[in-house]
């Protein structure tokens, strides 16, 4: 008799292909620029300005058209003047400085190893290896399990038992085996000796490409403490922490970070000196130096060491006790704390000003409703005369136009999204939030997801 594996619903839109759907376009991001904020009078009159010095008794303000004023406390509000008065100006500069950083720069001095990740139909791929050989992964936070290509895994070597298994689809059910796997592997982080699913991820699929040989799910993203950020184009692992939920990320002085060279190896060390072709870089838990000509590095550890000097070094270690929320905020990024339901994340937004519970999914290419909980708040759903495919086959959809979705201050409005029954299979009784929140709209909000923080992080200026 068939064991059923009622296996994670968002995992069926890592594989959807919708058709007829229009999305937003990506919004470019400027660059940086001086944060004037409002002051206000004692008599009620407001200026925007930069507080750029004090003393006891005066402030000094520069304003928008660069001619700098010099006041008295008095004159301000009472709520600016507690505002001067706690004002550091070394914190500011500080701070300021700190607007330069990347979260690149931020993780891997605390111990992150960084993969640079592509992006094709709006899916997040890396590469990586299965049991050795080197494979092609896509990141699915929607997925509460990683999951493999069945003909992948076995040319791959992988124990591939009897297809006895089921997982469920937006287009019904397919048959699925229990495998054997002794080892995934991106970079120094890794998961062994594991028994996972398989399944054909393409059949049925039309035109399908085989582009990936396996999905990383979420309990993956949540050992390897996972940061992924759309801005930078990268995700982010701390593989030495996978066995040990206690410790700090921040690590003790020496700082170290990973060294990647063409010939595919990693180095854990720092930069112990440089010259116009080489590095030393003291190597993490050995007495002798390493040589590396720089054309041996990756270009952007090339970039990295080029850049590189004490000066640098010393700012980074200084910034290190940052989080990615403290970057982040210095930019204007809305910060959510997600709520977890098995290894899935939540998001609490509204639809139609309907309080609404998204799932957050960078295997979704595109944005998701539950056709009902459309219907409900009030969306124009269309005809089911749109199809999706996924595992199981294929399923109806409805072209759906949506006046208003927000999440916090970013706000998506008067768009055309598609439509589906989420929860045709499980019975509407098992209803746990009413769309997915897919990779389109991350991409747009330049969106960062740090399971560390537990939080997504969305710019909506």
């Amino acid at each position: 008799m068939k064991k059923e594996i009622l296996y994670n619903l968002a995992l069926f839109f890592s594989f959807i292909f919708l058709l007829g759907a229009s999305h937003g376009q990506l919004i470019p991001r400027n660059s940086d620029k001086p944060e004037y904020r409002d002051f206000t009078s004692a008599n009620g009159k407001t200026i925007k300005a930069l507080l750029i010095d004090k003393t006891e008794d005066t402030l000094t303000l520069k304003l928008p058209n660069g001619k700098s004023a010099t006041l008295s406390y008095e004159k301000l509000s009472k709520e600016d003047q507690e505002y001067v008065r706690k004002w550091d100006k070394e914190k500011e500069l500080f701070l300021t400085q700190c607007k330069t950083l990347t979260i690149r720069e931020l993780l891997e001095i605390r111990g992150y190893e960084s993969f640079k990740f592509t992006i094709k139909g709006n899916h997040i791929f890396v590469e990586g290896e299965l049991n050795g050989n080197k494979s092609q992964f896509m990141i699915d936070t929607g997925a509460g399990s990683t999951v493999l290509h069945i003909e992948a895994a076995k040319e791959k070597g992988c124990k591939v038992g009897p297809l006895d298994q089921v997982i469920f689809g937006i287009g019904g059910e397919a048959p699925a085996a229990l495998t054997e796997v002794p080892e995934i592997r991106l970079g120094q982080a890794f998961i062994e000796d594991q028994v996972l699913l398989s399944a054909d991820m393409f059949k049925d699929i039309p035109n399908a490409r085989k582009e990936y040989d396996a999905i990383l799910g979420a309990e993956f993203m949540s050992k390897m403490r996972a940061v992924i950020s759309y801005k930078e184009g990268r995700i982010f692992f701390r593989p030495d922490l996978i066995d040990n939920d206690d410790e700090i990320e921040v690590p003790d002085v020496p700082e170290y970070r990973f060294f990647k060279t063409k010939d595919r190896k990693t180095y854990k060390g720092k930069i112990a000196k440089k010259n116009a072709t080489s590095i030393e870089l003291a190597i993490e838990g050995q007495n002798k130096n390493l040589t590396l000509p720089l054309g041996r590095l990756t270009d952007e550890d090339q970039k990295y060491a080029t850049d590189w000097s004490p000066q640098r070094e010393i700012f980074l270690r200084q910034c290190r006790g940052l989080t990615v929320q403290d970057i982040l905020e210095l930019r204007k990024y809305q910060s959510f704390e997600y709520k977890r339901l098995g290894n899935h994340i939540f998001v609490d937004g509204k639809l139609n000003k309907k309080d609404t519970r998204f799932m957050i999914d960078t295997g979704a290419g595109s944005s998701v409703l539950d056709v009902n909980w459309a219907k409900d708040t009030g969306c124009q759903v269309g005809p089911m005369d749109q199809v999706v495919y996924g595992i199981g086959g294929q399923a109806p959809a409805a072209i759906t136009q949506v006046p208003s979705l927000t999440m916090g201050n970013a706000k998506f409005e008067n768009r055309q999204l598609l439509s589906v029954d989420l929860f045709k299979r499980l019975g509407r009784g098992l209803k746990a939030y009413g769309a997915i929140f897919g990779a389109d709209f991350m991409r747009e909000t330049d969106a960062v997801i740090t399971y560390r923080e537990q939080k997504v992080f969305l710019q909506t200026d």
